[in-house]
């Protein structure tokens, strides 16, 4: 398999630092609010990566961290008069929820931020220890002149390059927070530099060093992630002891649009995945979210989600008879998902593997695919076409064709095998 770095930018053949083993992290929700179809782009792509990976042998461990400590969960949790943990649990439920709802099941765990603070205080004492974060009156700070490779993955240069947080007591406007001094609410905990809570980057890179080690394969998430939060992952992980890369493959989905304006609430477009599965079908949302390349951007548009509906059900509707493999789909199928994850033209495949009658392809990547090629047949209608082809096999067609014509008045479509 080759995958497009966005680190290198090139794309590489998939070299792994464990043979038959993948370490796969991808940045988990913020659990203030629902998740909205942009989330579910990345979170669907990952979802089929790790999936097509597993098909072809490897055993892949997919962490996905749950950002469960924040601004936006504590100025919520006191909007709406309850506690951060009571707001965040509520939050990471309806996450899950989503997640089922759009056959994302892929994950082998979520790591949540607050039952790993201890790992949190002991990385960003390592990061003090080795002179690349100092201490202030408000908490404890990574130092980014300390990283020469600090911009890489962005590309921007230092000039250009700004915190998010404003804090007069920084050496360096760019210097970004490992640990929040003061108090939070319950969401406060005991640190050697006093009491506080972690940073947002802190928090990955210590649940992904306890789970992988310093170096692992596959980091992903949102093109919005590159800067600063992935850039930031990069320097405190590789000034721990100074293991280059950090990541092999550095993974981003394209942004998502809707009708032609990112979303947002003050525009009235943000579409939560709540909403979204209300009006169209979990494999209609993944059918149309993997006909674009996940590096590309992608406007959601009902035209386009119709269209989608459309495309899906004549794959349904055409693959009706068994036919046997199809070599060369198959061939095909597989070369599509190899370059890049190039979903695109994976599925330009099942229309072939349809048309040419390759159920069991169907099957195997409507798996992969997380979505349901076939139309479901009950089991009766099951029984009728099985009776059909016993009779027919015995010569029978009198009988064989009076079931079929009460079949097709009832709108089923009924293809018969050449005997």
């Amino acid at each position: 398999m080759h995958l497009y770095s966005t680190l290198t930018k090139t794309t590489e053949p998939l070299t792994t630092l464990h043979p038959d083993r993948v370490y796969l992290f991808v940045c988990g929700p913020t659990v203030y609010d629902y998740s909205h179809i942009g989330h579910a782009r990345t979170y669907v792509v990952f979802d089929v990566l790790a999936k097509f990976l597993r098909s072809t042998g490897k055993e892949v461990f997919y962490l996905q961290n749950i950002t469960d400590v924040d601004d936006k969960i504590i100025n919520r949790a006191k909007e709406e008069g309850i506690s951060q943990s009571e707001l965040a649990r509520k939050f990471e439920r309806e996450y899950l929820r989503d997640m089922q709802a759009l056959g994302i099941n892929a994950v082998s765990y979520y790591a949540r931020a607050t039952t790993h603070i201890p790992e949190i205080i002991d990385q960003i004492g390592r990061l003090l220890d080795r002179g690349v974060a100092y201490v202030t009156e408000a908490g404890v700070y990574f130092n980014v002149d300390t990283f020469e490779r600090n911009g890489e993955l962005s590309g921007q240069e230092r000039a250009k390059r700004v915190s998010r947080v404003t804090d007069e007591s920084k050496h360096n406007p760019n210097d970004f927070a490992l640990w929040k001094l003061g108090e939070y609410g319950e969401y406060t905990w005991d640190s050697p530099w006093g009491r506080g809570r972690p940073g947002w980057h802190i928090e990955d890179t210590a649940i992904s060093e306890k789970y992988f080690g310093q170096q692992y394969d596959i980091h992903g998430g949102g093109l919005d992630l590159i800067f600063p939060h992935h850039e930031a992952e990069i320097a405190q992980m590789e000034s721990l002891e100074g293991k280059h890369p950090m990541v092999r493959y550095w993974m981003h989905t394209g942004f998502l649009t809707v009708n032609g304006e990112k979303m947002s609430k003050s525009l009235g477009n943000f579409i939560t995945i709540r909403d979204a599965t209300k009006t169209w079908k979990p494999d209609v949302l993944r059918y149309f979210l993997l006909l674009s390349h996940y590096r590309s951007p992608l406007q959601a548009t009902d035209e386009g989600l119709a269209n989608a509906a459309k495309r899906l059900e004549h794959i349904r509707a055409i693959a009706q008879e068994d036919m046997g493999p199809d070599i060369f789909g198959r061939k095909a199928f597989t070369e599509a998902m190899e370059n890049d994850l190039n979903t695109p033209m994976a599925l330009a495949t099942i229309q072939r593997l349809a048309a040419n009658g390759d159920i069991g392809a169907l099957k195997e990547y409507g798996k992969i695919l997380g979505i349901n090629f076939l139309r479901e047949t009950s089991a009766p209608l099951s029984v009728l076409q099985e009776i059909r082809e016993e009779l027919r096999a015995r010569k029978q067609f009198e009988v064989a064709d009076l079931i079929r014509e009460k079949m097709v008045e009832a709108g089923i479509t009924v293809k018969d095998r050449a005997l």
